[in-house]
């Protein structure tokens, strides 16, 4: 067996895994921004919508205000025709349009109840939200119960979290990426070495690192794989401690001898 190629892809895992330890120092910070910026926008959303429903109720009382003042003043005029009228059908037919006329006074004080009955509405489911709130019972809180106030805060606090994790996440970026670049450099190097002197076990090492598996290089520890802790055979442990390799038949992962390790670190 040619032991040359393993170190060659050992090598590589070192690299890749120096790569993984930089990338830890973000500490989930990239998870912990989308989180945030998935609240951010549903809770913008929610107010969108808030605001939307309270400039149509806004436009539609103005409207419906607007059509029973108008109804009024022309009801005026047409009683004032009435004490004109030379005849009982003149008389009638004004009477009518004047009963037409409240007819649409009613629809649209109809209209302003609804409106007004809706916003009441609004305010109670609120106010229960914010007696939930003081009570802790955030679990029972349903979206309609948040209060205009808290959830313009909790915008507010979204906005803030979000503008802090990304200061940070951004600090380390610049402070890592002069290494990260030096990395990247020696892993493509690496990469294209072993495509020209192992390409089987590159593309084995690609096969195992493309799903969850981001150590698919391992050493051997305490006689057993130290991916999934699965025993190595014992007639597997010479062929490694010679500097061979062996692919666990639990985890598919390949198992050296630490050494190897050791050296690539050199």
């Amino acid at each position: 067996m040619d032991h040359s190629k393993i170190n060659l892809l050992v090598r590589l895992q070192h690299l890749d895994n120096q790569i993984e330890k930089i990338v830890s120092l973000q500490k989930g910070l990239p998870e912990e921004i989308n989180a945030l910026e998935e609240d951010l926008a549903f809770t913008v959303k929610q107010i969108e919508t808030r605001t939307a429903k309270n400039e149509e109720h806004l436009k539609l009382r103005q409207h419906l205000n607007e059509t029973a003042n108008a109804c009024r003043e022309k009801i005026d005029a047409f009683r004032e025709k009435q004490t004109l009228a030379r005849n009982n059908k003149e008389y009638d037919a004004l009477s009518k349009q004047i009963e037409y006329e409240e007819k649409e006074i009613a629809l649209a004080e109809i209209g302003l109840q609804d409106i007004s009955q809706g916003e009441q509405r609004t305010r109670e489911m609120q106010e229960k939200g914010r007696q939930l709130i003081a009570e802790n019972r955030y679990d029972e809180i349903s979206d309609d119960m948040m209060p205009d106030d808290v959830l313009a805060q909790q915008l507010e606090d979204f906005k803030k979290q979000t503008e802090q994790k990304n200061e940070e996440l951004n600090g380390i970026v610049i402070e890592t990426a002069e290494e990260v670049a030096a990395l990247q450099k020696q892993i493509d190097a690496q990469r294209d070495l072993l495509a020209t002197e192992a390409k089987r076990l590159l593309d084995k090492y690609d096969h195992l690192r493309s799903g969850s598996l981001r150590n698919a290089v391992v050493p051997l520890n305490r006689n057993a794989c130290s991916g999934c802790n699965t025993r190595v055979p014992t007639n597997r442990h010479t062929m490694i401690v010679q500097g061979g390799f062996y692919l666990c038949e639990s985890c598919g992962r390949i198992v050296v001898h630490e050494r190897l390790f050791e050296e690539a670190d050199d």
